[in-house]
């Protein structure tokens, strides 16, 4: 592995586990191949020690929420990309028209989904505009290319899907939900063989962006003073993401049980589920990822609750 890549995957852990063990890990990725899932099980491990570190006493309870706010909202972005795409075009789609039930808690998990996302725009928008303009003042650029990540995370995966869709004459877009299953495949779309290969690429950038995006915004948290702002704007936007994934959890919940006594045939057909998995599995993967962004949510508010004496806003 190339000296740069070793140090900027090591820079990926926490500033705690940097200090012991940061030059040691980075020789040691340095004496290893590069491989697709090395870097995606390193990504991971520098996801769960900035999870560990979320509980550092030296966090204040402002970055400690702010911090996991973002890891919540990211897993619920995860689990509800999963979700839609698992129903999207199949014909548990079609049940949802005449089922009014099904189509309720779907819809719930569409308005939890606008809810998390006005929540978290109230809250980022602002914090991340003032940490990027000091940032940027005082010449902090790894903090201002750590802004960037979600942006530049997303702006790879539009581009590859761009480009494999030219490739295969726009007529098959390379999403792991359009792979195989119980449908014949269009004669334009690529062979199986090429179409397991790119989907596992998607897969990959998506699960990646998606770990970066969570530790870069950790690490521009622990790096930034949010005494500016009250414990209240916190509190408030923390508790409103809360409840937000919730109602996403609890509507992706209920579809699954209406869609097994109203359309329990398609429920466990092979036509929309994650690399050609069954709707059902693909569903509960889904709510397993809900469930864990749930409880990330809960204890965004959970620490906030123990702030003791809330900062006023400067000027």
């Amino acid at each position: 592995m190339r000296v740069h890549l070793a140090r900027r995957l090591a820079s990926l852990y926490p500033a705690s586990w940097r200090a012991r063990y940061g030059d040691e890990f980075a020789a040691f990725l340095e004496d290893h191949p590069a491989t697709p899932s090395a870097i995606l099980d390193i990504i991971g491990s520098a996801m769960l020690e900035q999870l560990r570190a979320a509980r550092d006493f030296h966090m204040d309870s402002r970055q400690r929420t702010l911090v996991l706010m973002a890891f919540a909202y990211l897993a619920a972005v995860a689990a509800g990309v999963n979700f839609y795409w698992t129903v999207n075009d199949t014909p548990l789609a079609a049940v949802m028209q005449s089922r009014v039930l099904l189509a309720t808690s779907f819809r719930a998990v569409a308005l939890g989904s606008l809810a998390a996302f006005a929540a978290v725009i109230t809250i980022a928008l602002p914090v991340t505009s003032w940490i990027g303009l000091e940032a940027f003042r005082t010449r902090r650029w790894r903090t201002v290319g750590r802004i960037f990540v979600p942006f530049g995370a997303a702006l790879i995966v539009v581009i590859w899907l761009i480009a494999g869709s030219m490739a295969t004459g726009r007529h098959w877009v390379a999403t792991p939900w359009d792979v195989t299953g119980d449908w014949p495949a269009p004669v334009e779309w690529p062979p199986l063989s090429i179409r397991w290969t790119m989907s596992s690429v998607t897969f990959v950038l998506l699960v990646c962006g998606l770990l970066s995006s969570a530790v870069a915004a950790s690490q521009v948290v622990r790096e930034s003073d949010l005494s500016r702002y009250r414990g209240i704007w916190f509190r408030s936007t923390s508790m409103a993401l809360a409840i937000s994934i919730l109602v996403m959890t609890a509507g992706v919940a209920g579809w699954g049980w209406f869609a097994q006594q109203y359309a329990a045939g398609d429920f466990h057909s092979r036509n929309g589920g994650l690399f050609n998995s069954t709707n059902i599995a693909s569903w509960a993967a889904s709510c397993l990822v809900f469930a864990g962004a749930s409880l990330t949510s809960c204890l965004a508010v959970r620490s906030q609750r123990r702030t003791s004496s809330p900062s006023k806003l400067a000027g």
